[in-house]
Parts: structure tokens; C-alpha cells; sequence
């Protein structure tokens, strides 16, 4: 039996949804969502599978309470003018219950090959967020764009009836901290860690107070890997695939600042390359599991969520696998894990 105890709450909890299934799928869990109480879902664009802004659009036509993230979208693809207008028609679908993510997410970009003469991720997402929040906000751009191009003065014909939250999907000091100078808030990606969470805190602090801010301001969301269960060792293992999926991709600060020990993501990270996700999955650590993941039963999961407080997240997401049983998962998480972390 689950011990229901108060620590240092968060503003809520969400969920963040890899919407890579058949939409129906996806749009299944985000009722849930709705009707067991979690604050937020998120919805990205993950590599080539559904594109975010239709699905947003049905998740808040179909829902009454929930808010929905996009988490993220990306502005290199999209023209900022473009990226304010859907965030006005997805913000007249669903009033006051939007939140929009923007993000270079520039492995993917490589990737893809999709990269375009004279980028600038960096400058790419600011003038973005800039751009999205003055347009929503029923104003006229404030400076001289170089990424993109648009008439003096213009402005969106029918604006939200209040401004569009705009975070970004940020992963470098550089971008974590401009957030802190121009965004509403930034959302952690995959592979989050109490350690990496501390860090990016701080440096949106340092961002915000450039601009005369206080980080506390700001939304600090994160995507948290978790699984929730009843048999502990399930939920753990339920993560170690999709974490040595990850683990073997993201380099620099993402790992850098979690605390893990080096040799130990070394040997996930050469089993992958030799044998897939699977081979990296059976070499896995429970340490690692430990450093970036709250797996387990629903006691290990509150237990696993206080230093992530601590640490100053507002908001986890829980991502990704939700427990061995996706749809048990989530309804452990909102009638155990939730009551037990949430401020009241």
C-alpha cells in the first residue's frame, strides 16, 4: 500500500507523450489525462511519425480541464508568423488551456539532413519565441528579425484573448540561459536528471536576471522518465530500453551534469553500438536507472520525485513508458503518485 505523504510539491504533474502511436492512441491517453486530474500533457513532434499541431488541436477540442503543451515545435521548420497563428487558432480551441513549446532540436535536424544554409539554432529560437509571444499577445514585433522575414508593424488579425505561455526546449547553458532572458518557462528533454535539473535552474536564473527577472517567473517543466507498478522490478526494467536509447545519443551537459558514473553509461553506450538498444538495455545499471529515471512502485516513484523538487523543477512530465502496463501507469500515477507530490 502506497504511503501517501506530503514533500516539497510541485505546481502539478503532467504527462508527456511520445505521439509516435496511431493517433487515436495518443488522443486515448490524453482523455485520461483529463479525467483523472493531471495538470498538463505534452506532445511533441518526435523524428517522422505525427505532426503536433493537428493532433493539439483534437486534444483540445475533446478535452474540458487539462492543458496542453506543445513540446516542442520547431522553428527552423516553421516560420515564427506561422508558429503565432497556430498558437492563436490552438489557443481559441481551447482558451487558456495552451502552452507552446519551441526548440531548434538540432540532433534531429542533423539527422535528417534537413539542416539549412547559414543556420543559427540559437538565433533561430529566440527571434521565434520573441516573435510568438509579441504576436499572440496582439503587438506588433519589437525588432528586426534576421532569421525570418516580415512587413513593419505587423500583426496577427485576431489574437488570443490573453498571451500564449512560450517555452523552449532547451539543452545548452547558452539557450538555458537566453530562456531565462525571453521565454516563459523551459522544458527539459529526454534523459532528465536531479543533476542536470539543478544546473539548468541556475542557469535561468542567471538568464532571467540579465533581463531584470527573477527565475521564479518561469516554469521549469521536464520530461522525467518514468514507470510505475506494482512489481518493482518490472517498472525498472520497462526503462532501461528506451534509456539506452538515449544515453547512447545525448552527449555533453545532458550526462555531464547528472552525477553518472562514466564508466558505467561507457559500456551502455558500446553495447548499443555493437548491438542495438536491446544489447544496451541488458548492461544497463540499476545506478543509471536510479540517476535518470523514477521507476518503480508507486512509493519509489514519490520517493524518486523529491529531489527532483528539490532541485527546483515546478513540473514534472512523466514520459515515455508510465509503467509495464501503460494504461495501469497512468492511473497509479494520478491517484498515488500525484496526491502525494502536488502542492494543495
Amino acid at each position: 500500500m502506497t504511503i501517501v505523504r506530503k514533500m516539497t510539491g510541485f505546481r502539478g504533474l503532467g504527462l508527456s507523450l511520445s505521439n509516435e502511436d496511431p493517433v487515436a492512441d495518443t488522443l486515448a491517453v490524453v482523455a485520461a489525462a483529463d479525467r483523472l486530474g493531471f495538470e498538463e500533457v505534452s506532445l511533441p513532434e518526435s523524428r517522422l511519425f505525427n505532426s503536433v499541431m493537428p493532433v493539439a488541436a483534437v486534444a483540445l477540442h475533446t478535452t474540458r480541464r487539462v492543458t496542453v503543451r506543445i513540446g516542442v515545435a520547431n522553428p527552423v521548420f516553421r516560420d515564427p508568423v506561422l508558429l503565432a497563428l497556430e498558437a492563436a487558432t490552438l489557443a481559441d480551441i481551447g482558451p487558456g488551456r495552451l502552452r507552446y513549446g519551441l526548440g531548434a532540436a538540432e540532433w534531429t535536424v542533423r539527422r535528417f539532413g534537413m539542416a539549412p544554409p547559414g543556420w543559427r539554432p540559437l538565433t533561430n529560437t529566440v527571434e521565434a519565441v520573441r516573435a510568438v509571444r509579441r504576436l499572440t499577445a496582439g503587438e506588433a514585433l519589437d525588432f528586426e528579425p534576421t532569421t525570418f522575414t516580415v512587413a513593419p508593424r505587423l500583426r496577427l488579425d485576431r489574437p488570443p484573448a490573453s498571451p500564449v505561455p512560450v517555452d523552449v526546449g532547451a539543452v545548452s547553458r547558452r539557450m538555458m540561459e537566453v530562456s531565462g532572458q525571453y521565454a516563459d518557462g523551459v522544458q527539459l528533454g529526454a534523459i532528465t536528471s536531479v543533476g542536470y535539473t539543478r544546473w539548468a535552474r541556475q542557469r535561468l536564473a542567471a538568464g532571467a536576471a540579465r533581463a531584470g527577472r527573477s527565475v521564479d517567473e518561469l516554469l521549469l517543466s521536464a520530461n522525467v522518465l518514468t514507470s510505475v507498478g506494482p512489481d518493482r522490478a518490472e517498472a525498472r526494467n520497462a526503462v532501461k530500453e528506451v534509456l539506452a536509447y538515449y544515453l547512447a545519443r545525448v552527449e555533453g551537459v545532458v550526462v555531464d551534469e547528472a552525477g553518472a558514473d562514466p564508466e558505467a553509461v561507457a559500456a551502455v553506450r558500446a553495447a548499443v553500438a555493437e548491438g542495438g538498444e536491446q544489447a544496451g538495455a541488458a548492461v544497463l545499471s540499476d545506478s543509471l536507472v536510479d540517476v535518470f529515471a523514477v521507476a518503480g512502485t508507486p512509493d519509489d516513484v514519490i520517493e524518486g520525485l523529491g529531489p527532483f523538487a528539490d532541485a527546483g523543477l515546478d513540473l514534472p512530465l512523466a514520459w515515455y513508458t508510465f509503467g509495464p502496463d501503460r494504461d495501469e501507469g497512468v492511473r497509479l500515477l494520478a491517484e498515488q503518485v500525484r496526491p502525494a507530490v502536488v502542492q494543495t
